[in-house]
């Protein structure tokens, strides 16, 4: 407890005598009694003889006087308690009472009255205290108490306030009261964050400010009072705290018996628990010994009396931690700090006091505010506080207005100024400048080095103990310092790691804490311990100064290692929560880190340092590079402010510029001090890159916009905040002229009204590059738009301007219309009701090359205006039609959403042939009737630019006016002229009024409205009730709709009644066309009618001349899924045959039953002009089918019948009578009985072309019931009897009927899963001119002509025969006459079967094909077989596929077939097939000759004729190659060997070396391998030396190496027959060798064949190339892909190369892809091309060629006729030279293959190459994938493939097809029936598209796949594809992978196709 002096208490009691009796006469008689009782006996007798009241209370008052000390101080304090005393009295009286024992009573011993009250005072100390009487317990105490207090604050308030300059005034201290709302407040304290304060807005969530002496007041209620103070660190919160103190000790807060202060940074120095009478009492005041309790008793039992005050919460070591609800509270149990204040805080203890809590801003979130009733803010200094304060510091100056203009000027020291402890510093700092003769043009910029001058300015302070008069401090100051500022610094650190601001002074050097507290870097002050003793304990001056401290330590200890500061270093946020951990600390550590690693402060850390520079230098770049690191990730918005302060402190450019790398800086929710703008400023300024600022929510000061201006970058600027008012649009205005690069500025969501705007309009028109504005969200009103408006002229540069949700009514946006009329350049104003308020222009023409977009902008041509939800009147739409018809060049009005009725439309209606709009006028949900609907059709007939009218009220309205374009003079019709008289063009209309409820009533007048429209084209009125008599009417205002083409009266309520009146018309009405209905007309009902072509639109008949009867228009009716009874088919067939025109009867969907049926058969043939009768997917029994074949029968012009159950169905006619007929009846289960019958109606059809049965479940009895009548029918090509079931029988039963019937000529039977049976006839030109057959090797072609008339072929597949069956087989093949081609695959026969056919097979002298694959025969059956087959009289072909035909095995069979059988001509082994050619052999050719076939080693008749032999592929080996030696005795005339894709290794290499030189007629040798080695080649290449007549060499994909090489380059000289050579992709070769090797190629100057695909050759190989292949003049094919590993475009040496073709003449293909020749190389070979006549392949892919070079390519290509392949992917052709190759293509009717994969073309190359595809009529495939032709290339493209017959290959990935034109495209390959392949992957392609796709895959039958990989395509669109998938037998997988598909469904949909792939490989 603190010593109190006491004051004379005699004297002041008697100084306020007079005042004391006058309070003490106004209590009553009991108090007054209870105040007597403190006087002895004698003088409380003589008190209450005196009657009078007054008298008696004066002389009272007298009589204590007179008394001693301690009973004057109990009478003060008794009165205080009694009396309500003036506040001023009662503080005198209780300051002269002090704290003496107030329950001590008044004895009756005279001694006791007597004694000194030094003794009283010893007796107290000792404890020995007199009783207390128990009527009267405490009553002197809680005022002695009180007294004791007031004394303490006093005097603690004159230390705390000891030495500040401006004391407080309270009386003038207001603060600001904060809206309590956490999210309010947490955006608030996000905008506080950094403890710089900032300036007030009206909508900073202030909700009003009050003064401190009104906000502290006591609790009304029973509850606690809870009061949080905000300020930032240094604002005076400590300082008012005690000056509230000190104005309760002097009488204010009246309301408040006891007031209790308490520093939280104090707090933190105890440990131990404690409970609230110990905190009250021990570590505030304490009271007298033994009366603890009782004055605890007082304070529980009065808390509404007591203010509790607790400082600095943001410094409290510990977070918030509430009690649980259920934990009891004592206020005498001990709890921990945290506990004690929660409990405190939120009203379980001490319920009813006033509870105060200072904290700064980012740590009020981490308190309940719920238990908040006020939350203050105190505010900092502000720039008339500061300038007050530094006039007030400088008064005694000279400099002192140099001073202040400097201070006012410099942001970076204004803003420290704010905190008014900063302020004093910065003082100091300024002061000592100036005593330096600094110049203050060279003051500091940055904190960092502010904070060193500060440092210098103290240090000098405690050198002399003031300022220093002098130039500056001693040189040697820092270093005789050193020492005590190292220890400050780690002083600094470790209370910045441990959140510790206090420190107790005991525990600091002597020494260092007199340097500290001399040179004022450190304030000392009295704490309480833990144990409740005093001490001294000390702290920083200001929280920056030990966070200062700190980052020296950082920068000059050797203890932080360079791997701890990234640790230590941290970028903080300005956006707090209240899982923040907790800090007492300003966070600005790490700007003075930054600060101090510049290169400014080296010397300075240089001197403080025990290290050297270099060491220096080095922990600064240490800093850089975090602060480097930090630049290149991604940043919030505050962080990212905090990194430009970081490098503004740094004042590093290269940093600047690193952290301003990025085009946007999105700033959110907190505040933006000048000192961030300067920061931004110069990252902006360093990085030299347009950006774009965006500031929302943020707390932005007037200075702050006066910086913007410096960043001279910025050309977007972004506000957004409620905030930003008019009074920030002035501000803003003021700066905007000078934002020289401003290109777009939006002030969103703010607050400005009319006055704002009128200072932005200003400022607007002085932005000159300004293209966008957005004003959206603000409070504009009409006048405001208005003033916006006026400017667009002036704005030459704009694009678009927002002014959605804003306050404006309708004549604003009439009068922003109205600018329309005046400012051309306006192209689109968009408004929908308040929300949205958008206006677009045209660019600037400047920047628009062609004459078509300034033409446009110079007369508003193709200007849009959509007015949306603004409810206009009729009065509103007169005028804005009055504004239309002077506004020119509008090409769409959208008016929907206007709550408008019949009224406005009429007005509408009477606009419209004045308005001047080209496209449409859409006005959609509004309210409109039948009559509207008239006023608007009116139009049609009144206005000729009119095109049509759409209304539709199923879904809202939808009100849509059409019209046909911009008006043009000339080229009309007579009789339609504008308003001038000129002829106008006539316009064909359409009038659309759909679900309009539309009653026959209402025909009369629509059909009146219409009457003289000749133009009408198109009357739609479906989904109205019009019925029969709707529909009669129709039909009889025909003769008035003289233009009309189509009537849709769908879902119109008409009968089948209805129909049969319009099978009427159809025949009647000439022009009458097609009349499409279903469900009997109730659901479609459409009419069409046919026009002359020769009569323009809208002009009569009469006026065209006459269109005769009428019987050329052909005519259709379809109706379908309807339920059409036989009554009714009789009725509507009847009429039918009086259309003499009728070309098309649809009737699919129906229900036929036979009595229909039957009806229709009979008027069939009467139907002369019937081509097509439509019965698909009409339910029609089998014997009702069986009637309608029977048509072929009853009417001659049938020429096809096609039925099924379900799917397509149909008869076709011709005109006359058809020459053959086709039978299609599928899908019916047919028994016996109906084959019967069937077979009796085909037997009388004597013109049968084909007959289908398939899929009939005929079975063998069927079909062989069927077959019996095969000589009986006429069929002249084609009997199909697929998937009928079939067994071994069946298939005997197929293949006996080309004994049975000698028109039969094929045979093709499958018994697997896809079941196929067919029988084919012989044709007529078969009989009459023979059959010529075609035998085909790999070398020549053979021709032979039949010298019969019939060629017969028989497949059998997958037919698992028996020996019985094989027997059967055997007997019928030795009557099949003429067998030319016999093939038996699959599980068809087996060894022991084969043996039973040999002898049959060898005794078919005309077969020339036998093909016997996969049917597991073994060794000696072929060889049997080969052997029995060696007297064959003619060519025969045998191909064996067993999988057991390999290496070993293959070499043993090859040689066996050798032995036995020496007519064989080629044999062959690809993998596990053999091929051999036996026979008679062609004609020698005249090389031959040279070689007699009878000089081999063993004589005529054991030389074998075989020319040809070749093992590719199928595992030979060394050792199996021993089988050669043989052959080269027994073959002497073999020209070709092939032993490619084998490992013959060094063995095989040599038995080669053995044979090679007795194979002496040698042509080509093909060794094609990737593991033939060096040595191996080595060997070869020797062998070669005896192979002169050697032609052609193949050793692609080998590795060669060097020594091969060099063998082969010395042979290759000697083969003076080479003529072609291969060797492409071989490896293993040195640069050298390499060039050695093209030394040896280039002495072959013969070469016709040369292939050097991926050979590296360098420049000298490159140059030795080049010579060569000019001295070859003969060379035809040339490969040189990747020969060059040289990085250089267009490089001397491949220009060489180039240029060393210029003399070839015979090139027909070459291929140079991948030698980066670039549009220099181009330009070289185009100089050659056009002498290239010949050439038929040229390829250049990858060859980084140009817009340039691929134009100038393509002119040398004009003379290449006979190009078939063209491949020029992955170039940067562009759409020039796609559209000059557009011109070319033409020229080359040849052309197959054009590849021009990712070449940058566009949409309009695309469209140029895709319109001429069709020209090129051999084209089979096509791509251009990887390249963005989008919408109009696709679209394009699809108009072309539907005429391209000949494609098999399209790919276009990647292309950027758009959903309408994916759909497109996929409906035009059902055109390509002969496409194989099909890639649309990675586009955009949606379930649409698969749909169409679906639609259209069954008629594309040869396709096998189909890739739709990285699409949009979901399990709507891949069902789709399955379901369809059944009818496309060819396709084998179509690709999913990467769409819209669950991996979940992958399964449920390749369970309905497997063909599905959704795999990525």
């Amino acid at each position: 407890m603190e010593e109190v002096e006491e004051p004379d208490l005699v004297s002041e009691l008697r100084l306020v005598g007079p005042q004391l009796a006058e309070a003490l006469s106004r209590v009553s008689d009991g108090d007054l009694d209870r105040i007597m009782c403190l006087l002895r006996t004698a003088g409380q007798q003589q008190l209450r003889l005196i009657p009078d009241r007054t008298r008696r209370v004066s002389q009272m008052v007298d009589l204590f006087l007179g008394e001693t000390a301690a009973t004057c101080r109990r009478f003060i304090h008794a009165v205080c308690l009694f009396c309500a005393l003036p506040l001023a009295l009662e503080t005198q009286l209780m300051s002269a009472a002090g704290e003496g024992c107030p329950t001590e009573p008044i004895c009756e011993n005279e001694q006791a009255d007597t004694e000194p009250p030094d003794r009283n005072r010893k007796r107290r100390q000792e404890g020995s205290f007199p009783p207390v009487p128990e009527k009267h317990p405490c009553i002197v105490s809680p005022e002695m108490y009180k007294s004791t207090m007031k004394r303490l604050l006093l005097q603690r308030y004159q230390r705390v306030s000891q030495g500040v300059r401006r004391l407080v005034r309270l009386h003038e201290t207001c603060v600001s009261l904060v809206n309590r709302n956490t999210v309010k407040l947490k955006e608030r304290v996000d905008r506080l964050w950094g403890d710089t304060p900032g300036l007030q807005d009206s909508d900073d969530g202030v909700d009003r400010v009050v003064k401190i002496m009104d906000l502290l007041q006591p609790s009304t209620t029973s509850q606690s009072r809870v009061i949080v103070l905000l300020g930032s660190a240094g604002t005076g919160k400590t300082l008012l705290m005690h000056c509230v103190g000190h104005h309760w000790a002097q009488g204010a807060f009246d309301s408040f018996q006891f007031f209790f202060l308490f520093e939280f940074r104090q707090l933190n120095l105890i440990k131990r628990t404690l409970s609230l009478q110990q905190l009250l009492f021990e570590f505030f005041l304490q009271p007298e010994v033994g009366e603890r309790d009782s004055m605890f008793d007082v304070i529980l039992a009065n808390p509404r009396s007591v203010c509790v005050v607790f400082d600095g919460y943001d410094e409290f070591c510990c977070k918030f931690t509430a009690l649980r609800r259920d934990t009891p509270v004592d206020p005498r149990r001990p709890l921990h700090m945290a506990e004690l204040f929660s409990s405190l805080y939120t009203g379980r203890m001490l319920q009813g006091c006033t509870l105060v809590v200072t904290c700064r801003p980012k740590d009020v979130m981490d308190l309940p505010l719920g238990a908040v009733d006020e939350v203050g803010e105190v505010p900092g200094f502000d720039h008339r506080r500061v300038h007050e304060y530094a006039q007030d510091y400088f008064k005694d100056s000279p400099h002192r207005e140099q001073v202040l203009g400097h201070l006012m000027s410099s942001r970076t020291i204004l803003n420290m100024c704010y905190v008014p402890a900063l302020c004093f510093i910065s003082c100091v700092c300024l002061e000592y400048l100036l005593r330096q003769r600094s110049p203050l043009t060279s003051l500091p910029h940055t904190m960092t080095q502010f904070y060193i001058q500060i440092i210098m300015a103290f240090l000098s302070r405690r050198q002399v103990g003031h300022l220093p008069e002098g130039p500056g401090p001693p040189p040697s100051l820092l270093q005789r310092s050193r020492q005590e500022i190292e220890e400050l610094s780690r002083l600094a650190m470790e209370g910045l790691e441990q959140s510790n601001i206090v420190f107790y002074a005991q525990d600091l050097p002597p020494a260092v804490l007199k340097f500290a507290s001399d040179s004022g870097f450190f304030s000392r002050f009295e704490v309480k311990k833990e144990d409740g003793s005093e001490g001294m304990g000390c702290a920083f001056v200001h929280l920056t100064m030990q966070e200062f401290f700190a980052a020296l330590h950082l920068m000059t200890s050797e203890v932080v290692q360079e791997a701890q500061l990234k640790k230590k270093f941290n970028l903080k946020s300005r956006w707090t929560t209240k899982t923040d951990p907790k800090t007492v600390f300003t966070d600005t550590y790490h700007l003075y880190v930054s600060g101090l690693a510049s290169r400014d402060c080296a010397s300075f850390l240089g001197q403080l340092s025990r290290h050297s520079a270099a060491w220096v230098e080095k922990r600064q770049s240490a800093i850089l590079k975090i602060l480097r690191s930090l630049a290149t990730g991604t940043l919030t918005g505050p962080k990212l402010v905090e990194l430009c302060r970081c490098a503004y402190e740094t004042q590093d450019d290269n940093l600047a510029a690193l952290v301003g790398n990025r085009s946007r800086y999105e700033l959110r929710n907190f505040r933006i001090s000048p000192v961030d703008m300067i920061a931004l400023a110069f990252v902006i300024n360093n990085a030299k890159k347009q950006v774009c600022l965006d500031i929302a929510g943020c707390s932005v000061e007037p200075d702050c916009l006066d910086i913007l201006p410096t960043c001279n970058y910025i050309d977007s600027l972004i506000f957004r905040s409620r905030k930003y008012d008019d009074r920030f649009a002035e501000a803003l205005s003021d700066i905007l002229p000078r934002v020289e690069r401003l290109q777009k500025l939006e002030f969103v969501s703010g607050s400005i009204g009319e006055g704002g705007v009128a200072n932005l309009a200003r400022a607007l028109q002085s932005c000159p590059h300004l293209t966008e504005l957005n004003l959206s969200d603000n409070f504009l009103t009409d006048s405001g738009i208005s003033l916006i408006a006026n400017t667009f002229p002036m704005l030459k540069t704009i694009q678009s301007v927002n002014l959605g949700n804003n306050t404006c009514t309708v004549d604003g946006i009439i009068n922003l219309v109205k600018t329309m009329s005046s400012c051309l350049h306006i192209q689109e104003i968009h408004v929908n009701g308040t929300k949205e308020a958008k206006v677009l222009f045209y660019m600037d023409s400047d920047t628009q090359s062609s004459a078509e977009a300034q033409r446009r902008r110079r007369t508003g041509a193709g200007r849009t205006l959509s007015l949306l939800n603004c409810t206009l009147t009729p009065k509103d739409m007169k005028n804005l039609c009055e504004l239309l018809t002077r506004c020119p060049g509008l090409s769409d009005v959208n008016l929907s959403g206007n709550l408008l009725k019949d009224p406005a439309f009429r007005v509408l209606g009477d606009f419209l042939p004045q308005v001047s709009v080209s496209g449409r006028i859409s006005i959609c949900n509004n309210t409109i009737s039948v009559e509207g609907m008239c006023c608007l059709a009116r139009a049609l007939t009144l206005c000729p630019r009119t095109e049509a009218l759409e209304i539709s009220l199923q879904q809202g309205s939808q009100i849509i006016v059409k019209f046909a374009g911009e008006p043009q003079k000339g080229g009309g019709y007579p009789g339609v002229e504008d308003s001038t008289g000129q002829q106008l063009p006539v316009v064909s209309k359409r009038l659309q009024l759909t679900n309009c409820n539309i009653q026959p009533g209402h025909l009369d007048r629509l059909l009146k409205t219409l009457k003289g429209c000749d133009s009408l084209e198109l009357l739609d009125l479906s989904g109205n009730a019009l019925g029969n008599r709707g529909l009669k009417k129709l039909l009889d205002a025909l003769p008035t709709l003289r233009g009309i083409r189509e009537i849709d009266a769908s879902d119109g309520k008409v009968t089948m009644e209805g129909v049969i009146w319009l099978a009427d018309s159809l025949g009647s009405c000439r022009d009458m066309s097609d009349v499409d209905a279903s469900c009997g007309g109730s659901k479609r009902l459409i009419i069409r009618f046919h026009r002359s072509a020769s009569r323009p639109v809208g002009i009569p008949p009469a006026e065209t001349g006459p269109q005769g009867n009428g019987h050329g228009v052909c005519k259709t009716l379809r109706l379908c899924s309807s339920a059409i009874q036989s009554a009714a088919m009789d009725k509507l067939c009847a009429r039918l045959t009086r259309c003499l025109s009728l070309s098309e009867l649809d009737f699919s969907d129906n229900n036929l039953d036979e009595a229909s049926i039957e009806k229709l058969l009979k008027h069939l043939p009467q139907m002369q002009e019937l081509k097509l009768l439509n019965i698909s997917n009409s339910r029609i029994s089998t014997d009702g089918a069986l009637l309608l074949v029977r048509s072929l029968i009853d009417c001659e012009r049938v020429r096809e019948v096609e039925l099924r159950p379900q799917g397509e169905a149909f008869i076709k006619f011709v005109k006359v009578k058809a020459e053959q007929a086709t039978c299609r009846l599928n899908q019916y289960n047919l028994d016996r009985k109906n084959v019967e019958n069937l077979s009796g109606i085909l037997e009388k059809c004597s013109r049968l072309a084909e007959v289908d049965l398939s899929s009939n479940v005929l079975e063998d009895e069927g079909v062989g019931c069927f077959l019996q009548s095969l000589p009986r029918l006429h069929i002249s090509r084609a009997i199909n009897l697929n998937n009928n079931r079939l067994s071994q029988l069946g298939v005997l039963y197929l293949v006996n009927s080309m004994s049975v019937c000698q028109r039969v000529v094929e045979i093709e039977v499958c018994l697997g899963t896809e079941e196929k049976s067919l029988i084919r006839f012989m044709q007529d030109e078969d009989e009459h001119q023979g059959v010529r057959s075609i035998v085909q090797d790999s070398h020549s072609v053979y021709e032979t002509k039949a010298h019969c008339t019939i060629a017969r072929r028989i497949s059998l597949r997958e037919c698992s025969f028996t020996k019985e069956h094989l027997a059967k087989l055997a007997d019928i093949l030795d009557k099949c006459a003429q067998l030319v081609k016999l093939e038996m695959c699959d599980n068809t026969l087996h060894s022991e079967g084969l043996q039973t056919l040999k002898n049959t097979l060898a005794r078919l002298g005309s077969l020339q094909r036998l093909e016997i694959r996969n049917n597991g025969i073994s060794r000696e059956v072929i060889v049997n077989l080969v052997q029995e087959l060696r007297n064959c009289p003619k060519m025969l072909s045998l191909r064996v596929r067993e999988s057991w035909i390999t290496a070993g095995e293959a070499a043993v069979l090859v040689s066996q077939c050798l032995d036995l059988n020496h007519n064989i001509q080629e044999i062959r082994v690809n993998r596990n097939t053999l091929h051999i050619t036996m026979g008679s052999c062609p004609p020698c050719t005249e090389q031959e000759r040279d070689f007699p076939r009878d000089g081999g080693l063993g004589g005529p008749s054991s030389t074998s004729a075989v020319k040809s032999l070749s093992f590719v592929d199928c595992g030979l080996q060394g050792h199996h190659l021993s089988f050669l030696q043989e052959v080269s005795q027994h073959c002497p005339q073999l020209q070709e060997l092939d032993l490619s894709h084998n490992s013959i290794g060094a063995e095989g290499a040599k038995t080669l070396l053995s044979v090679l030189p007795a194979f002496t007629h040698l042509k080509k040798l093909s060794l094609e391998s990737k593991q033939t080695t060096e040595c191996e080649i080595h060997l070869l290449a020797i062998g070669l030396n005896c192979c002169s007549n050697i032609q052609s060499l193949n050793f692609s994909h080998n590795k060669i190496g060097d020594e091969g090489a060099k063998a082969l380059a010395r042979v290759l000289p000697t083969l003076r027959h080479l003529k072609g050579i291969n060797f492409s992709h071989c490896c293993c070769l040195t640069p050298m060798v390499g060039f050695q090797l093209v030394q040896g190629l280039c002495q072959c100057p013969a070469l016709e064949e040369l292939n050097l695909d991926s050979v590296q050759l360098d420049d000298r190989g490159m140059a030795c190339l080049a010579a060569g292949l000019g001295r070859m003049a003969s060379v035809k094919r040339l490969t040189l892909n990747k020969i060059t590993s040289s990085p250089e475009e267009g490089s001397q040496a491949v220009l060489g190369v180039l240029g060393s073709m210029r003399t070839w003449r015979g090139i027909e293909e070459i291929a140079l892809n991948e030698i980066r020749m670039g549009d220099k190389g181009i330009l070289e070979l185009a100089c050659h091309i056009p002498a290239w006549d010949r050439l038929r392949k040229i390829s250049l892919s990858e060859n980084k060629i140009g817009e340039t070079g691929g134009v100038r390519l393509t002119e040398a290509l004009v003379g290449c006729r006979l190009l078939e392949e063209i491949n020029l992917a992955r170039n940067s052709i562009g759409d020039t030279t796609a559209g000059k190759l557009s011109e070319v293509l033409p020229a080359m009717p040849r052309l197959r293959v054009l590849i021009l994969q990712s070449n940058r073309i566009g949409p309009m190359g695309g469209a140029c190459l895709s319109q001429v595809f069709p020209a090129c009529k051999n084209l089979e495939e096509i791509s251009l994938a990887e390249n963005i032709i989008g919408r109009d290339g696709a679209v394009s493209l699809s108009d072309a493939l539907v005429q391209i017959k000949s494609l098999k290959k399209l790919d276009l990935k990647l292309t950027e097809l758009s959903p309408d034109g994916s759909v497109r495209l996929a409906g035009s390959l059902g055109h390509c029936v002969r496409v194989e392949e099909v890639n649309l992957s990675w586009n955009s392609i949606g379930d649409d598209s698969a749909h169409k796709l679906a639609e259209v895959l069954p008629r594309c039958q040869r396709l096998r796949s189909l890739d739709l990989e990285r699409n949009a395509i979901t399990i709507i669109g891949a069902e789709a594809i399955a379901a369809r998938l059944k009818s496309c037998s060819s396709i084998e997988v179509i690709r999913l992978w990467g769409n819209k598909i669950n991996k979940d469904d992958f399964p449920y949909l390749q369970e309905k196709d497997p063909r599905l792939n959704f795999s990525s490989c």
